[in-house]
């Protein structure tokens, strides 16, 4: 949702290195009977040639799908199942060997059971893998490099790995605009072409540096733990069926010094609005109440990343702040709609020297500002952004916390959930009404298969259990529903399972 600029990574740079050395096609396994067939024909090839990174990258492509289709935890057990069959179906015991040993390196934890049952039951049987697959996932870290923009918003992470004498990269871009976050993943086997590709398509306040594996490792932990659950940042097919041999790779890297990592708080950001305010800049920001809720909203919403301190401003940061957190978490006053254009001019001028931006960098975030203010009445009146304000109305603060507050969001869109056509006629819908909460829980399970009593005690146990949801009250009930969503069942599944 954050608008794009020509000083971001660029996503035709960084497709055109992943273009100019990708060795395998993933894609093939989300293409239909044909093509799954075509794709296992090629995976058998890679293995009986004893090709490892291939196989891996074949491998990878099928323990991938369940991510491509938001498969169930029981879709996940029938893929398990299958990938295991097509393994025992294959003529050679030996290569079949070799394919469970691949799912158990690269699969879900389903994969992995599947897998190591069926290499065991091989085993029994005398039936072993070749020699070769002792090197599985064992690839050697070379070298790391960092792509990114002077603002801060978008970063590329390089790294090179090597089987022998040959070589491979992987390459995570990754957004920094929010929580940081895997926007698209690739592996090559051309790793001094992506550096050149990279380096020749470099954009005007883009910089490309090397870095140890210690600090690549720190870099993408989150983002590719977060890898696609942001649907603002969707991943694309190819990226999607890379994740799990990127994400074995990532467990090679070496783990840095903890002291090394730089961690902001409240305490930080709080001092930095102190800051702004005594500055000459502060001074020219308006209404004094007014600049100091803008500069607290605005200074917390940086330093939310590790190693990130207060006050970083980049133009993709300043709309997404602008024009997508603010309109949907807090409820503003006539003062703080009146004041926004002087305070907020004021703290990203004041923030620019304090994150030592050039000229030239600063005058390009400076021109591009007050097309981002001249948005802001629209994006702040908009329907869904009045009712995404619902959710954090009585909990929004200037200084909350935004991890904190992400979690309350989740926790009440799982209460009650957004329309699913965001374009419909919101303004009827008044997420903080119990009774409209009510309405819509009743709607959803009504047609369930139960019937008489049973019917009945269903939908008093639903709407119990959104409510407690909603007000978190008590906080059993939304700790018992998370940790079934991350187990990967669906809101409507969850609420059955607890209404049990």
């Amino acid at each position: 949702m954050s608008a794009d600029y020509d000083g971001a990574v660029s996503k035709s740079s960084r497709n055109s290195a992943i273009r100019s050395g990708a060795s395998a096609d993933p894609d093939a396994a989300g293409e239909g009977p044909d093509a799954l067939e075509r794709a296992l024909a090629e995976l058998w090839e890679s293995v009986a040639a004893g090709d490892v990174l291939t196989a891996e990258m074949r491998t990878a492509a099928f323990t991938a799908l369940p991510h491509l289709t938001n498969s169930s935890p029981e879709d996940v057990e029938k893929l398990a199942a299958a990938l295991v069959n097509a393994g025992s179906e294959h003529h050679s015991g030996e290569e079949s060997a070799a394919f469970f040993r691949l799912l158990i390196s690269l699969g879900s934890r389903p994969i992995k059971r599947e897998a190591s049952r069926a290499l065991a039951e091989l085993t029994e049987d005398g039936v072993y893998p070749p020699s070769w697959v002792t090197g599985i996932g064992k690839a050697v870290p070379g070298q790391a490099w960092r792509l990114h923009d002077v603002f801060g918003d978008r970063e590329s992470i390089v790294i090179s790995f090597s089987y022998g004498e040959t070589e491979h990269a992987l390459l995570v871009a990754v957004d920094l605009v929010e929580t940081p976050t895997a926007g698209m993943i690739g592996v090559t086997e051309d790793a001094e072409g992506i550096l050149t590709t990279l380096r020749d398509n470099a954009q005007p306040f883009e910089r490309l540096d090397p870095i140890t594996l210690a600090e690549a490792r720190r870099r993408l932990e989150v983002p590719l733990a977060r890898a696609g659950e942001n649907p603002d940042l969707p991943l694309d097919r190819s990226s999607v069926l890379f994740l799990p041999l990127v994400r074995s790779r990532f467990r090679r890297l070496p783990a840095g010094d903890p002291g090394q990592v730089t961690v902001y708080t409240a305490a930080d950001r709080a001092a930095a609005v102190e800051e702004f305010l005594r500055s000459p800049d502060g001074a020219s920001a308006g209404d004094p109440d007014s600049a100091r809720f803008w500069a607290t909203v605005l200074t917390g919403y940086s330093s939310r990343a590790t190693d990130e301190p207060p006050a970083q401003v980049g133009p993709n940061k300043l709309a997404a702040m602008l024009l997508v957190h603010v309109p949907s978490t807090f409820t503003l006053t006539a003062a703080q709609r009146d004041g926004v254009r002087p305070a907020v001019t004021a703290w990203t001028r004041w923030a620019t020297g304090r994150q030592g931006l050039d000229e030239a960098a600063t005058d390009f975030l400076m021109m591009r500002l007050p097309e981002i203010l001249d948005e802001f009445p629209a994006a702040y009146d908009d329907p869904s952004s009045v009712l995404l304000r619902g959710y954090l109305g009585d909990l929004a603060t200037a200084d909350a916390d935004l991890g904190w507050l992400a979690d309350q969001r989740a926790r009440r869109e799982f209460a009650m959930p957004l329309p699913a056509n965001l374009d419909a006629d919101l303004a009827a819908i008044d997420v903080t009404a119990p009774g409209q909460r009510t309405a819509r829980a009743v709607s959803e399970f009504a047609e369930c298969g139960a019937e008489g009593e049973a019917r009945d005690q269903l939908l008093t146990a639903v709407t119990r259990l959104v409510e407690e949801a909603w007000t978190n009250d008590p906080p059993a009930t939304w700790e018992k529903a998370r940790r079934m969503l991350t187990e990967g069942h669906s809101r409507h599944d969850v609420i059955h399972r607890l209404a049990r």
